[in-house]
């Protein structure tokens, strides 16, 4: 069973998109994670957990907060979300030839995101799955159910089994920006797989709300004045800067390039990702011995 749901947030003490779309059943394992200094402005029904304040306006505060739910989950099944998603829902004629809804995706309804949670559930049991979550509904989707060893970003179900066995070793806070990417390949390179749903989606509502966009702190706040944040952070110095610490610790896990004037980068996930039962992985350890 996941359960524990952590939302991490930062200024968005009256507008919790993730939590008010959830299921009452799921609210009642919500966690919302906050800095000290605000928690008395939050009045949301939910358990509360306040970040340590050291962390308080650090330079990398995001992912030092995701290693800190990390470690305070412990060995539970666990979601971590950003606070602004809307769970949504694909026809299921993708992957299995027959239409199970009138538009090719729509929302999920309550019932449905407890199918998805049930879902994740039982994947997690699987040996070699610890990381699971929908998909970007940006992306074409497979033609299967489901992919396995992809990247799994802002709506992420963790079996903390097999996560709290390595993440005292994970370097997973050097970074300010792309700490996902940083984290996924952490946990790919040690033996943790992925799998990212066909059917379910996240739409992340930041991403596209104007009023939303300018309250995302990991951005916007390393800017002195609204004036100066670039209409595409992800073509910024400073994204393609964290990218390339990144590409260093994991060589075989990204490509950066130019094409047609911009920065691009592709991501070999299946390239970083480490079977705990390979060859490589077993003599990795026999080196040690």
């Amino acid at each position: 069973m996941i359960e524990r749901i952590y939302i991490p947030t930062v200024r968005r003490t009256t507008t919790q998109i993730t939590y008010d779309n959830l299921p009452d059943v799921l609210k009642e394992k919500v966690t919302m994670v906050v800095e000290p200094g605000e928690r008395h402005l939050y009045n949301y029904n939910c358990n509360y957990l306040e970040i340590p304040a050291k962390l308080v306006g650090s330079w990398t505060q995001l992912a030092e907060t995701r290693l800190f739910i990390h470690k305070h989950a412990g060995d539970i099944k666990y979601v971590v979300a950003d606070d602004d998603i809307i769970i949504g829902r694909r026809n299921s004629e993708t992957w299995t030839n027959e239409s199970n809804m009138e538009s090719s995706r729509r929302p999920a309804t309550s019932d449905e995101i407890l199918e998805m949670f049930d879902t994740f559930d039982t994947w997690l049991d699987e040996d070699d799955i610890g990381i699971v979550g929908p998909s970007s509904p940006d992306s074409p989707p497979p033609e299967t159910e489901y992919a396995d060893t992809k990247g799994v970003v802002s709506f992420v179900a963790y079996d903390g089994r097999m996560l709290s066995q390595e993440i005292d070793d994970m370097d997973i806070t050097c970074v300010r920006v792309a700490e996902d990417i940083l984290f996924m390949y952490e946990c790919l390179s040690r033996g943790i797989n992925s799998r990212l749903s066909t059917e379910w989606m996240f739409d992340n509502r930041s991403m596209t709300n104007k009023e939303l966009k300018n309250t995302r702190k990991v951005w916007t706040e390393m800017y002195d004045s609204q004036a100066e944040q670039p209409e595409d952070h992800f073509q910024t110095d400073k994204h393609y800067d964290a990218l390339k610490i990144i590409q260093n610790k994991f060589p075989r896990g990204m490509k950066i390039f130019m094409k047609e004037g911009k920065r691009k980068n592709t991501k070999y996930w299946k390239r970083v990702y480490i079977p705990k039962t390979s060859e490589q992985w077993n003599s990795f350890f026999d080196w040690n011995e």
